[in-house]
């Protein structure tokens, strides 16, 4: 009765925090442009886009909506749009700009929903982010249940309020288009997976998981995927992890099935839009290899009064030295800037304390292999870090920074046994 008490408050704080900054943990500037950033406004396009017509009109991708007098470029026009959407207002399709890059399964799901049960407007996309902004409390609390199997209640707890204040989790949690509980499925469905089934079934695993992924290429594309594959394998080396070449081999043939079916549904489905968008598959062949280079591609550049960073970018460490220089909690509270360095220093002196007081060892080597999950997008798809400063910091949390925030939890607890 106990437990269930606290995680069901952690999941109201949790859901307080996201959907409504309750507690102003999050900077009020960033909290009021999260409400409708520029990437949420083609959501929207494409709800608008289905009133008028049909679902899968202009390939059923998501994009931006224009009508007359609607003026020109995407955030203008897209906050025109809301406004228009929350009014339940249909204007008279001009054009429609469609974004490419992903399948926008989220939208085409909001817009059958639209559909059919014909809400008010702004009663919708209240329920779209609620749905979001609950899916990711919801998952945050089964992994803060998962530390109270492993450890104890106390570690729970410690691990919610050290979670609470990394505002970077929780700002884009309710957003229609991000939907960041995504990227905690397979890590969190995993770790129970293992904990309750000592002897697991890897039939059940590997079909479980792929629709997980599944979901992953519905909701979010092909957004932050590497992060995503590795994230995914954590709770798999946790539990399972032997220095054999059959466990390597095993770990490597069952992620690749897990993964190989749902990306090529996926992309499949993808190819089929553009089809329906420009009548032509191989548009969407070249869009995805475009797409592709692009983002990875390190053609971007900085202004003259940033040398140090073009120096860095010589070395390859412009992007990292900038997503750990920058605050992960709110400096109205704390008045000083405190970088993510903050947390990657005390996690690292948490891992010596563990290690010699031999404190589950294994956390610890798998807490320092998983940073290889947002080291993997600053390093790959270092033009997408470099352009986009508004979300990249949150797959710091993917799931790094939750393990580094779980061993300073245990280092905590282990003081305060000390102390009784």
């Amino acid at each position: 009765m106990k437990k269930a008490f606290c995680f069901s408050l952690f999941t109201i704080f949790f859901f307080l925090n996201t959907q409504f900054n309750t507690f102003h943990l999050i900077p009020k500037e960033k909290f009021e442009y999260s409400k409708l950033e520029e990437s949420e406004t083609l959501v929207i396009g494409k709800i608008m886009n289905s009133e008028h017509g049909k679902i899968m009109d202009d390939g059923g991708f998501t994009g931006t909506y224009y009508f007359k007098g609607s003026g020109n470029g995407r955030s203008v026009v897209g906050k025109k749009v809301y406004e228009k959407y929350i009014n339940n207002e249909i204007p008279e399709k001009t054009a429609y700009d469609p974004y490419k890059t992903q399948i926008g399964g989220q939208a085409i799901l909001y817009s059958l929903f639209d559909k059919t049960f014909g809400l008010d407007n702004a009663i919708n996309l209240d329920i779209f982010r609620i749905f979001n902004s609950l899916s990711l409390s919801i998952l945050l609390v089964l992994f803060l249940y998962w530390i109270s199997q492993n450890f104890n209640l106390t570690v729970s707890v410690i691990t919610f309020l050290l979670l609470l204040p990394n505002y970077w989790l929780f700002l884009y949690g309710k957003s229609t288009w991000w939907c960041n509980w995504v990227y905690f499925l397979p890590f969190v469905y995993g770790l129970l997976f293992f904990e309750k089934n000592k002897n697991p079934n890897f039939k059940t695993y590997i079909f479980s998981l792929s629709f997980l992924f599944f979901l992953k290429f519905w909701f979010t594309g092909f957004e932050f995927i590497t992060v995503f594959l590795i994230s995914s394998s954590i709770p798999y080396l946790y539990y399972r992890f032997e220095n054999t070449i059959s466990f390597y081999w095993d770990f490597i043939w069952r992620h690749f099935v897990i993964l190989i079916i749902p990306l090529l549904i996926n992309i499949n489905f993808l190819l089929y839009q553009f089809y329906l968008l420009t009548g032509s598959v191989q548009t969407g062949i070249y869009h995805l290899k475009n797409a592709f280079s692009r983002r990875s591609s390190s053609e971007y550049f900085y202004e003259q009064n940033q040398k140090y960073l073009i120096l860095l970018k010589k070395f390859h460490l412009d992007i990292i030295t900038r997503y750990l220089g920058n605050s992960f909690i709110n400096e109205d509270l704390t008045l000083i800037k405190v970088p993510f360095a903050t947390i990657l220093c005390i996690g690292i002196v948490c891992s010596i304390y563990l290690y010699i007081k031999n404190i589950d060892r294994k956390l610890i080597f798998t807490t320092w292999f998983s940073i290889l999950a947002p080291f993997s997008w600053f390093i790959l798809f270092q033009q997408h870090a470099h352009i986009h400063k508004h979300i990249d910091f949150f797959i710091w949390y993917c799931p790094f920074f939750i393990l580094v925030i779980l061993l300073i939890s245990l280092t905590l607890n282990s003081f305060l046994k000390t102390s009784k």
